[in-house]
């Protein structure tokens, strides 16, 4: 046997786990860039869900009605106060968070 044989066959052994290591950082950094990919489709998704579409001037979907035309006064609809408006924002936020945090934890389970 020759001596260069038996030293790149060790060197070759020893650099296996970081060639692995290097695999699995490679897909980490896949990993966490489609989640950050996905994070921002969301965000925009989100952003845009109850805004509707503006395609032309600001005001061209606006049609006058004879009913908006002749209202006047003040407007007499019920308003809750500010106690009622927290608590119905917080009811809001409590039922959408629980299946939400549902599904976020178990993607991390399985991907993670």
């Amino acid at each position: 046997r020759h001596p260069d044989t038996s030293v790149f066959a060790s060197v070759a052994c020893r650099s296996m786990p970081s060639l692995r290591s290097s695999a699995m950082a490679k897909r980490q950094l896949r990993r966490s860039f489609a989640l950050g990919a996905l994070a921002l489709v969301a965000c925009y998704m989100l952003s845009n869900a109850f805004v509707a579409p503006s395609l032309g001037r600001a005001d061209a979907g606006r049609i006058d009605s004879a009913v908006s035309m002749h209202a006047g006064g003040e407007y007499t609809v019920f308003v809750p106060d500010m106690q009622r408006r927290t608590l119905m924002n917080l009811v809001v936020v409590a039922a959408t968070a629980v299946p939400t945090l549902v599904l976020l934890g178990a993607f991390a389970y399985y991907f993670y």
